[in-house]
């Protein structure tokens, strides 16, 4: 265990799971998570015009996976649906978990929500799925984005990709409880700036499932799904796969990318080329936050609530035992409750070349560093060198906030020459791999021209990457760019869960930069005009009940 020192209120003591777990729930009892309250409240505010609905604005990026998003709105990408991976694809952590998950139904309790009585029955509604019956759980068919440049016009098609190009898959950011891969969402900046500013000019963006209606392990199965049609069904090579994510996306490719060292020989699937990491989700279970000091960290200067996180894996873990977040290598890989190994299944032993970016403002941070001191740790001959970049102004996941894209642009100036350096470098597979399966092929003639042609399309490949550098992204003028987002997603029937509410128009007027739209900040909320004593506790799941509600 760990020992921290004791708070000013004695509250600080031995690091355990159920220390972390008593702590914030008592602190769920006093704290209001804004993403409870968006959920919960009709909040208005007032602008300088006319009235802005709260509660849609900080929810406008949970989609609902249902609506399909006419192609024709699209301008940067093309939605594609991905079939479920096959039943034998299920193996080791994801197939542990989703077995917990199944003996578990009925009982999905989140941790760290606080609710008036809240071992009544059915008092969880829709964060249990006793409504669902005996629903069997596992792979499904999931949506995705292609990323491959802007439209001349929106019927054109992706651009087309030639044998050895390289793709990145990725994940987006929300902490597993909101956005989307569709090019609305403030993450989707990320593989629209990679696309243009990197040599990756092919991008999978993946709308895996969120926590409110699916439970770990399903985003994990949706990941596994994406990177088993990438390399079954369209013949992309796992050498020439990036997979990437920002924050709990980050999370994700992390666990996929375990997942497929541990598994993926079984299941005829090998790592990838490389793994891109933006401000990563490392630790979810707290125990870098532990200690008067720790839980201060970046307060003040980063975007993230004191209450997101642990709401946002209530929801997320629900159906797993709470002592899972701290104690597995899937979940937390930088928990202080897993000891550090230079190898075996909980180190990062045989891991793919990594690029690391955080924020130096951001709470995030220690965790982060220790994910990449682990990673280290498991280091043993590489081809490229890990990377680590740290923006010191930089608040969590800053690269998507128009506002700081001076600092995005000096990061993906940097990948770029490091993903350049990745994908060029001759992989001992090129030198080594023997290509021809049998005597019948190797008498081929086309067989073998077809292997002649993509070796030479490599060495082109490998050369035109040593030669050249993505351009560098210019200046980005956005003030108003988040309502704009809002406005457009409204348009593509992405809405908030549980309400078909419109995103309204916002004044135009507005201040430039408006710090009050940043969400997740306490310090800045905008006045609600009333007490928080006024506030009614909603349940959350349906309309209010007076028996069911406490006013606080």
């Amino acid at each position: 265990m760990v020992e921290k020192s004791l708070g000013k209120n004695g509250e600080w003591g031995e690091m355990t799971s159920e220390a972390i777990q008593t702590l914030l729930l008592a602190n769920a009892h006093t704290a209001y998570s804004l993403a409870i309250l968006v959920h919960s409240l009709p909040i208005e505010i007032k602008s300088t015009k006319e009235t802005v609905d709260f509660k849609a604005m900080f929810t406008s990026e949970i989609q609902d996976l249902s609506v399909d998003i006419n192609p024709e709105q699209l301008k940067y990408s093309h939605n594609v649906v991905i079939p479920a991976a096959p039943p034998s694809t299920l193996r080791g952590h994801p197939k542990d978990t989703l077995d917990l998950l199944h003996a578990s139904q009925g009982q999905w309790i989140p941790r760290y929500i606080h609710r008036f009585k809240r071992q009544k029955e059915g008092v969880w509604g829709k964060w249990n799925d006793t409504q669902a019956g005996n629903k069997v759980y596992g792979f499904e068919a999931v949506k995705a984005f292609w990323y491959t440049g802007e439209k001349a016009e929106p019927a054109e098609a992706s651009k087309p990709r030639q044998m050895g190009d390289p793709v990145m898959l990725h994940f987006h950011g929300g902490g597993y409880l909101c956005g989307t891969a569709a090019e609305t969402d403030l993450t989707s900046s990320i593989p629209k700036a990679l696309v243009n500013h990197s040599p990756i000019h092919h991008i999978l963006s993946v709308d895996y499932r969120l926590a409110p209606t699916a439970p770990w392990p399903l985003p994990l199965l949706d990941a596994i799904s994406a990177y088993h049609w990438l390399v079954q069904t369209e013949g992309v090579e796992e050498r020439d796969i990036i997979v990437a994510g920002d924050s709990a996306g980050g999370h994700l490719a992390l666990a996929l990318t375990r997942w497929l060292r541990d598994e993926g020989a079984t299941v005829g699937l090998r790592l990838p080329r490389g793994m891109v990491l933006m401000s990563p989700w490392a630790d979810l279970g707290f125990t870098n936050a532990w200690g008067e000091e720790a839980i201060r960290h970046n307060k003040d200067s980063d975007t993230i609530d004191d209450t997101f996180g642990p709401f946002a894996c209530a929801l997320l873990l629900r159906a797993l035992p709470a002592p899972t977040m701290h104690t597995s290598q899937y979940i937390s890989p930088a928990s202080l409750l897993i000891p550090a190994k230079t190898n075996g299944k909980e180190s990062f032993e045989n891991f793919p070349p990594t690029y690391i970016v955080y924020g130096g403002a951001e709470r995030l941070s220690t965790n982060i560093q220790l994910l990449w001191d682990r990673i280290q740790l498991g280091r043993q001959k590489q081809m490229v060198p890990d990377r680590l970049f740290v923006s010191p102004d930089g608040v969590h996941d800053f690269m998507i906030f128009p506002w700081m894209a001076e600092e995005a642009s000096a990061v993906y100036e940097d990948l770029d020459v490091w993903l350049r350096d990745l994908l060029a470098a001759e992989l001992t597979e090129d030198v080594d791999h023997v290509d021809v399966q049998s005597e019948d092929q190797e008498e081929d003639t086309g067989w073998r021209d077809m292997i002649t042609k993509r070796r030479l399309n490599r060495q082109m490949t490998r050369e035109s990457l040593k030669s050249h550098k993505s351009p560098v992204m210019g200046p980005v003028r956005d003030d108003l760019g988040m309502m704009r987002m809002m406005e457009d997603m409204s348009e593509e029937g992405i809405s908030m869960i549980g309400t078909g509410l419109p995103i309204p128009h916002f004044d135009l007027e507005m201040p430039k930069s408006p710090e009050w739209l940043t969400p997740l900040t306490a310090e800045l909320r905008p006045e609600y005009g009333f007490d928080n004593e006024e506030i009614p506790w909603y349940d959350l799941d349906g309309s209010p009940n007076d028996e069911d509600r406490k006013d606080r």
